[in-house]
């Protein structure tokens, strides 16, 4: 029994107890849910996006987060916000065209992704260092976010950002979904599983139901424009039919074939996501 959850802990250098409890394994499981994978080699195409770039700190209860800023530094900031596993170069395909549209643009490596440090990383988490990076920035004019960084910029706005403008790209739906995810990738029996939940829940520090795009779309805190493949294999692209139905002013935006990680460096997404900021 849980030779899969096993498996994965002794995978991500963890150590998998001889005798274990049921609440033992739920923070074992929580333990897999909440740590990255080890950040991967960064490609040439994102080496290029970062060599017009100026590399500096984000200080943050957090850490101290690596960060790459283009443009004129009185110009009104967008910022960008990778998603799970990913890195702030994920998205330097916007740089250049935001720049030239008269945009500071600011990328960061979340917390236990990419150069930053950290172990666990999380949605919340992600989203109280946008807000004080927002507020060192002197505000936001727009986010631009990717998969857990687009439901990050949107759960910001939750605790207190104020920006014109959010771009949520392949957004996840909830926390929820996620953990519901994970929990059926590891096997675990229905008491570990529903232990997992209340873990994870208190690891983290918010409550699952506020860790949810419905709750931010019921608000509609901002204009949001919103991107994503129909046939998205890491996050449905049906849940984001459903907030976007409950967020006044804003658009989705189907893209077919372009998968989750591919949409980022499609033209089109990029045009029209410059086109959204600039008009804001």
């Amino acid at each position: 029994m849980h030779e899969r959850l096993k498996f994965v802990v002794e995978r991500a250098g963890l150590v998998w107890p001889e005798v274990a409890t049921a609440d033992e394994l739920a923070e074992l499981a929580v333990d897999v849910f909440l740590r990255p994978p080890p950040p991967s080699r960064m490609p040439p195409r994102e080496a290029g996006y970062m060599e017009t770039a100026r590399r500096g700190m984000l200080t943050t209860r957090a850490g101290a987060l690596a960060a790459w800023t283009w443009g004129s530094e009185t110009a009104p900031v967008v910022g960008l916000v990778h998603g799970w596993a990913g890195r702030g170069s994920q998205l330097g395909a916007f740089a250049a065209p935001l720049v030239t549209a008269g945009f500071q643009v600011v990328a960061f490596d979340g917390p236990a992704h990419g150069e930053s440090p950290g172990v666990e990383a999380s949605v919340p988490r992600l989203a109280e260092c946008i807000v004080e990076i927002a507020v060192q920035r002197g505000g936001v004019h727009a986010l631009i976010g990717h998969s857990m960084g687009a439901a990050s910029a949107a759960m910001a706005t939750m605790i207190g950002l104020t920006t014109k403008g959010l771009v949520m790209i392949a957004p996840p739906l909830s926390h929820r979904r996620r953990m519901e995810r994970v929990a059926a990738g590891l096997e675990l029996t229905p008491e570990v599983r529903t232990l997992f939940y209340g873990a994870a829940e208190r690891r983290v520090g918010w409550k699952d139901e506020d860790v949810d795009m419905r709750v931010v779309a019921r608000r509609a805190p901002c204009p949001a424009l919103v991107f994503h493949d129909p046939q998205d294999d890491y996050t449905e692209y049906s849940g984001s039919e459903e907030f976007v139905a409950q967020w006044s002013g804003a658009r989705l935006v189907p893209c077919p074939g372009r998968g989750h990680l591919r949409i980022l460096t499609t033209t089109e997404v990029v045009a029209e996501t410059v086109r959204f900021v600039a008009a804001l």
